[in-house]
């Protein structure tokens, strides 16, 4: 049997179970089976047609393939080969990509890469505006598939009134079957915590330094689940109040000098693109641990979100969206994040749950230069804290809309407006950037 597969050719259908998800392919040439299909098989030769820069050697680490090694049999093989195969398109970083598997005798394999790169490298000015930080100035390089090695780096630096921030990402590390991501921030800002009236109740300057690294483990050779394990180092110094009108003391929120951390958990994200919209569902379920050296303070935190996306047609997509966190120890800031409307420091507590709903409609044709979508959403949210308790003024409820232009020629880079409304704070929170809210 020859299998060609290539996102975009029609053709006669398969139906191949992988892990409760349907991939459906189209079969050409010759029908013959292997003559030994349920036995051991050999990878006897991978050949490449590459346009662009993407090399051979990043790309087998990736698809976890090498000449010379055998699988226990050919449909195993080509098991791994769907896999790896979605999970790297899904990162959009070639215009096209086809691979191909054939027979190469009774106990043999032989596999056919061809792809096309598109521009990754992205250096240009930053100028965003939102209701946590205000106008944000800067300028920030994205280098996906960095120099052919399917690892993305990713420079950034900006000012706003509210904070400056540089930052250094290197991501998509294959090591063995686990990939690895590394980054070094160094920021100097204010911390805030809001109140159900849209006031500061607690802030206060400081400045860190921050290293971590994240290590991704597969559950599975063709598992869409990781354990993900995330040391870091923290160096908070430079502090300086300026207010704390709550009856929480100081001490409960002041965390300076170094400070380790672990965060590890459970996560899956089996989203994938279907032209612009997105199919599949992600899930996460995560301990955040940091231990400050300097006080007796302590974070000790489980949080959780699970999304789900269907597309229904061309023109039309449904979404949502719950999550909620549990703080054993410390306390959540910032817990707005999960509420387009609600500006992200106005929001904090020891616990908290949240839901949404989004409708993604097309609005332009698609097959052109850019695709444009409008994306309405409800979000909805309890959040429990210790100054205002249970009651009406834990519920969080807002409405609101994200403008999302897609650029063909460039499936790496994502551009959006986002508008929304708090009802109970009656203020708006606005994002303008080139980041997919999700």
């Amino acid at each position: 049997m020859l299998l060609t597969h290539s996102s975009g050719l029609t053709g006669r259908l398969i139906l191949i179970l992988l892990l409760c998800l349907a991939a459906r392919f189209p079969v050409f040439g010759d029908e013959t089976e292997p003559v030994n299909p349920e036995g051991s098989v050999t990878l006897t030769s991978i050949t490449f047609d590459i346009d662009g820069n993407t090399r051979e050697k990043a790309l087998m680490k990736e698809l976890r393939v090498a000449e010379g090694r055998v699988y226990e049999s050919y449909e195993i093989l080509e098991a791994v080969l769907i896999f790896r195969t979605r999970e790297l398109e899904n990162r959009r970083l070639f215009v096209e990509f086809e691979w191909e598997l054939r027979p190469a005798g009774p106990d043999a394999a032989a596999l056919h890469i061809r792809l096309v790169d598109s521009f990754t490298l992205f250096p240009r000015p930053m100028f965003s505006y939102s209701s946590s930080t205000g106008i944000l100035l800067g300028a920030k390089v994205e280098y996906f598939n960095a120099f052919g090695t399917l690892t993305d780096w990713i420079l950034e630096g900006y000012w706003s009134p509210e904070e400056i921030k540089i930052r250094l990402d290197v991501q998509q590390i294959v090591v063995g079957r686990m990939n690895l991501d590394s980054a070094f921030e160094q920021y100097f800002g204010s911390t805030k915590y809001g109140s159900p009236a849209g006031n500061i109740l607690v802030e206060y300057d400081s400045i860190y330094s921050l290293f971590s690294t994240l290590l991704t483990i597969p559950l599975g050779p063709i598992s869409p689940w990781s354990y993900d394990l995330e040391p870091l180092v923290l160096w908070q110094y430079g502090y300086e109040w300026v207010t704390n009108s709550t009856a929480i003391p100081d001490s409960e929120f002041e965390n300076p000098g170094f400070a380790f951390g672990l965060n590890h958990g459970f996560n899956t994200d089996q989203v994938y693109w279907t032209s612009n919209f997105r199919r599949g569902f992600m899930f996460s379920f995560m301990n955040e641990n940091i231990w400050y050296t300097q006080t007796s303070n302590q974070e000790n935190l489980l949080e959780s979100d699970l999304a789900g996306y269907l597309p229904l047609g061309r023109w039309f997509e449904i979404s949502g969206r719950l999550g909620g966190f549990y703080a054993f120890e410390g306390i959540r800031e910032d817990a707005g994040d999960r509420l387009r409307g609600v500006v992200d420091y106005q929001a904090w507590g020891e616990w908290g749950v949240f839901a949404s709903a989004q409708f993604n409609f097309r609005v332009t044709p698609t097959g052109g230069f850019m695709e444009a979508q409008l994306r309405p959403f409800v979000d909805v949210g309890y959040v429990y804290s210790e100054v205002w308790g249970n009651g009406p003024d834990a519920w969080e409820y807002c409405v609101g809309s994200t403008l999302i232009v897609f650029l063909r020629p460039l499936p790496s880079m994502v551009l959006n407006v986002e508008f929304g409304w708090d009802f109970k704070r009656e203020q708006p929170e606005i994002i303008l950037g080139t980041r997919l809210i999700l």
